[in-house]
């Protein structure tokens, strides 16, 4: 449904999308003299080629700081073995 004062927001609320409610399109002022179902058409057609939001990408700082919690924790665990493998 077309809304707004200028008829330059289109609002789709049947999105078929477990991730997405509804989905806002701001209308070029100048296309918006096509015709209403041209616009819902158009946005309907966007709306269904969306997936899901795509993967966030580490960083190499993130990868890094998580490969030296695992070898930290391997450490430890490996020095927790030793010293009660001396003890009994």
């Amino acid at each position: 449904m077309l809304k707004g004062i200028n008829k330059q927001i289109l609002e789709v609320t049947n999105t078929n999308s477990p991730y997405f409610e509804k989905i806002i399109f701001f209308v070029r002022p100048n296309t918006s003299a096509v015709g209403e179902k041209a616009l819902e058409n158009e946005a309907k057609k966007l709306a269904s080629q969306m997936n899901k939001p795509p993967k966030e990408k580490k960083s190499f700082k993130q990868f890094a700081k998580g490969a030296v919690y695992v070898f930290l924790g391997a450490g430890a665990g490996y020095a927790l073995s030793f010293l009660l493998s001396e003890i009994l």
